[in-house]
Parts: structure tokens; sequence; C-alpha cells
């Protein structure tokens, strides 16, 4: 039950932080026309990002 609350925990705090810098993509789409991009592309990189910041959160705790 430990290793399952650990996981949830790194997959949730990984989408958490994955979410601001394409929150702030989305914020500055919504402000200029000319950084507006498709939702389909932000949720790419958003999942793409979050799936790095888990990687990089699990070998930080199997390290030390």
């Amino acid at each position: 039950m430990r290793l399952l609350e650990a996981e949830l925990a790194i997959t949730m705090t990984a989408y958490l932080m994955a979410g601001i810098p394409v929150g702030g993509i989305l914020l500055v789409g919504r402000m200029s026309p000319l950084h507006r991009l498709p939702r389909t592309d932000l949720c790419r990189w958003w999942s793409r990002c979050a799936l790095i910041l888990a990687v990089v959160f699990v070998a930080n705790a199997a390290t030390g």
C-alpha cells in the first residue's frame, strides 16, 4: 500500500508541476493570437512534461 501511495503522490505532483508552464503558454495564447496553440498540442506537452518529471522523481526516490 505504501508503494501505491508514493506512486500516486509522484504522479499527481508531476502533473501539477507540468501544468505550470503549459498554463503560462495557455495564458499567453489568450492574450495574443500570435502565441495561440491548438489544445491538443498543449495537452501533449503537458503529458510529456509530467512523464519527464515523474521519471526524475522516481529516480530521485530510488537513489536517496
